[in-house]
């Protein structure tokens, strides 16, 4: 978790400059955090907000697995449950709120 961790920091700090960037060149954007709606709602959280490792079904609509393995990782790991959705949804009012 340490690693995924890190990553989103690092996304999150590119987004933050992009904006900034963007921002300053006089386009009308602005950055949200949905970190602190997600406090609580982890993926090792209960309930967990952003899906962990899900095991894909074998079929169309996901990832295929190769001849001789047994599963594959899912395109919902590590996507919003419904809990992570409503915390993004939360973040977003706050958002427009600041228009």
């Amino acid at each position: 978790m340490i690693r995924i961790n890190t990553m989103a920091r690092t996304m999150a700090s590119a987004q933050q400059q992009m904006v900034t960037a963007l921002h300053s060149s006089g386009l009308p954007v602005s950055y949200e955090s949905p970190d602190p709606d997600f406090a609580g709602r982890r993926a090792c959280d209960d309930p967990e907000g952003v899906n962990k490792i899900v095991v894909a079904p074998q079929g169309n609509g996901d990832f295929r697995c190769n001849l001789g393995e047994s599963w594959c990782v899912s395109r919902e790991s590590f996507h919003p449950t419904g809990t992570g959705t409503s915390a993004y949804a939360q973040a977003f009012a706050r958002a427009v709120g600041k228009l």
